[in-house]
């Protein structure tokens, strides 16, 4: 009875782990819709540049640079921006409608895609939903949004092209934030800088309106340790299921084959006490709990099925006989 309760409490903490994993991903996920799906290389590019947005951006188009996102954000309004893709495109989660298409960036005429709690003002005349950016109307053709995205949800982005007519707007009335390939080419980088007339950088942070702020988190270091504690807590179980095992092989007076078999009998009665529970778990958590990171769990249970195996090994055949 006490080995089925042990098998028991495997299942539960094998399945704490996979909890404790889909509730990460699950910030990390929330975590990067609220950065645009932008990754943490994305750079904030500070400018006093009086060119003119559409300008600049022609003489982005012009310049062959790497791949490359670029999100123009109103300085009055950061929940505002311009968007331009050069054949890398960071697609967003959506409601209804679509998001953004590479061909929506060689388009003379601009889209808009608007977050579901956003607070820029809207028109639907008929079917059509239509936002005012200056004095123009434009086409909103996608609703984006995601639970608990806050900046996401309340994000609009215009799509602008190097073939638009000139928007009122200049390169000191937006701050830029690059993200993709060209972040990491410093040859690439440094020709959009000079482009742009950038003055400064840093590391892109949408806690504040100026993206300067960063926010420390301790979560990443909770996490790891929950995924310890529960690795541990399984070797300890294992090692009690071990406890009458081993007491039996050290008061064994069973010599040569027959101690071998002896032994090899014990270890699969160990095995079954340990390995079931570890493999029902990982079908319940197949079942029930929403996982992206897959390669975290599988490393984990391998490891620790390789641990008690390990374990199990070493407290049948490595015991010395009690006299």
């Amino acid at each position: 009875m006490k080995k089925v309760i042990s098998s028991i409490i495997i299942f539960l903490v094998v399945l704490l782990a996979a909890v404790a994993i889909s509730r990460n991903d699950s910030v990390k996920y929330n975590n990067t819709m609220n950065r645009l799906g932008m990754s943490e290389s994305a750079t904030v590019l500070k400018t006093n540049s009086k060119q003119n947005l559409t300008s600049a951006v022609k003489k982005l188009s012009d310049s062959k640079l790497a791949h490359y996102q670029i999100i123009f954000f109103d300085k009055d309004n950061s929940n505002f921006g311009y968007l331009y893709s050069n054949h890398t495109l960071r697609k967003l989660p959506t409601v209804n409608g679509r998001y953004f298409s590479k061909s929506d960036f060689n388009s003379e005429i601009p889209f808009a895609v608007r977050g579901q709690q956003a607070d820029v003002p809207s028109y639907k005349p008929q079917t059509q939903q239509y936002i005012k950016t200056g004095k123009r109307y434009v086409s909103v053709i996608g609703t984006i949004g995601f639970n608990n995205a806050k900046i996401l949800n309340e994000q609009t982005l215009v799509s602008i092209s190097p073939v638009q007519n000139q928007a009122n707007l200049q390169l000191n009335d937006v701050i830029p934030v690059v993200d993709g390939p060209i972040v990491s080419s410093k040859t690439d980088l440094s020709k959009m800088k000079k482009t742009l007339k950038v003055s400064s950088t840093h590391k892109y942070s949408p806690q504040t309106d100026d993206f300067s702020e960063i926010k420390t988190n301790s979560s990443g270091n909770m996490y790891i340790i929950s995924l310890l504690l529960t690795f541990l807590v399984t070797i300890a179980v294992e090692i009690y299921i071990l406890l009458p095992l081993r007491f039996d092989v050290k008061k064994t007076n069973l010599t040569g084959d027959l101690k071998n078999n002896y032994r090899n009998g014990l270890l699969i009665r160990y095995l079954l006490f340990t390995m079931i529970p570890y493999l029902a778990a990982y079908l319940w958590s197949k079942w029930k709990i929403v996982i992206i990171s897959h390669s975290t769990f599988n490393t984990y249970l391998i490891i620790s099925i390789i641990a008690a195996i390990v374990v199990g090994i070493y407290q049948i055949y490595f015991v010395k006989k009690t006299e």
